[in-house]
């Protein structure tokens, strides 16, 4: 693992941050924290109604994963999260995890778009 960010936040449009995600991996505990404390820390310095996350380099997510990413959702607090560019397999675990809304669970911590201008577009 490199000491490089792991985010790139790429610009604050209309009020809602877009960051894109730099590892391709986020398996252990080391990535994932590091990556839930650059978003907030992004968080805490553009101070974003919404963020969107560019998931476009991510190829696998573990569970350690999840849980910074649910980390980012509580700090950010009353605001929304879009994920885009995500990987059909990725895609398919947040679903199983309810973490996005499917056609039966309309109610999840975590919003999908196909690219990032369809995830602002939503916003």
């Amino acid at each position: 693992m490199s000491q490089l960010a792991i985010v790139a936040a790429a610009s604050l449009e209309n009020g809602n941050l877009v960051v894109s995600i730099l590892e391709d991996q986020i398996r252990d505990a080391t990535v994932a924290y590091r990556l839930r404390d650059e978003i907030n820390s992004l968080i805490d310095q553009q101070k974003p109604a919404n963020i969107v996350l560019d998931l476009a380099k991510v190829k696998f997510i573990g569970s350690v994963g999840f849980l910074a990413f649910l980390g980012v959702r509580r700090h950010l607090g009353g605001g929304r999260i879009v994920l885009c560019n995500v990987a059909d397999a990725v895609r398919d675990v947040f679903a199983v995890c309810r973490l996005i809304a499917t056609g039966a669970n309309t109610s999840a911590p975590f919003e999908i778009a196909n690219d990032t201008a369809a995830a602002l577009a939503q916003l």
